[in-house]
């Protein structure tokens, strides 16, 4: 059942010998400065999700539409059981894609729920893949699995040169996986040193990925886990939302 809250009938209800507008003034005072303990909520959420450390991490967006307006929501949540347990999020004041500071102001925020020791990997897809942020993640020694878009430049650890990853790929087989051979830098001239796994999937369509501080026979399967909050973004309550409904009509 879908109903919404009129603060006139709340103060309606309270107290018979305090009148009703002193009261409604009241409530409107408090709900104006009343601040959500987003923390509170997030370590709340985070003690819901079935399992214990060493976590495995999925950053994503959603972005949807009310009409014109663009509801955009980038999130991090716990993967576990084919489904992402959402901790920390930020709405997004625009449509499209986030920067390299919106993830970083995220990862803070999922910091303070989530220690970096308790993570076994942060697994995301193309777009969270900004120099500031890769540096963010590796000063904070977080293992992360993250794709790449097949015209990022990547070189040695050095950074005196670099291609687009396509270049490398292409050695790659259809139908087959391969690593490359050395630790290859990613991020402009203070690289952050990844292994580069790469999936060619047909014809010129290849699964790039980049992985730091993981097992590299591990990449795969970790970054199959970035499907897991897909499945939430499907589940039944967002798509709700995402109708204008409420989550538990």
């Amino acid at each position: 059942m879908q109903t919404t809250t009129n603060l006139a009938e709340l103060a309606s209800a309270g107290k018979p010998e305090v009148e009703t507008d002193s009261t409604y003034r009241r409530l409107q005072r408090f709900f104006a400065g009343f601040e959500f303990g987003y923390q509170r909520l997030g370590r709340f959420l985070l003690d819901l999700v079935p399992t214990d450390p060493p976590y495995v991490a999925v950053l994503d967006r959603t972005e949807w539409h009310f009409g014109q307006k663009a509801v955009n929501v980038l999130m991090i949540g716990i993967a576990r059981g084919g489904i992402t347990y959402p901790v920390a999020w930020s709405v997004l004041e625009h449509g499209g894609g986030s920067g390299a500071d919106k993830h970083t102001e995220l990862l803070k925020q999922f910091l303070w729920l989530v220690e970096p020791d308790e993570l076994r990997a942060l697994v995301a897809d193309r777009e969270p893949v900004g120099s500031n942020f890769l540096k963010a993640l590796d000063q904070r020694e977080i293992p992360f699995v993250i794709r790449l878009k097949k015209d990022r430049r990547i070189g040695p650890p050095s950074g005196k040169w670099s291609l687009p990853v396509k270049m490398f790929a292409r050695a790659c087989q259809p139908e087959q996986t391969s690593q490359l051979p050395a630790p290859k830098g990613l991020g402009g001239a203070e690289s952050v040193e990844c292994q580069v796994t790469i999936g060619h999937l047909e014809e010129d369509s290849f699964l790039i990925l980049a992985g730091h501080e993981v097992d590299p026979g591990s990449m795969l399967d970790l970054y199959r886990k970035r499907w897991e909050i897909l499945a939430f973004f499907a589940a039944p309550g967002v798509q709700r939302l995402r109708a204008g409904g409420h989550p538990y009509d």
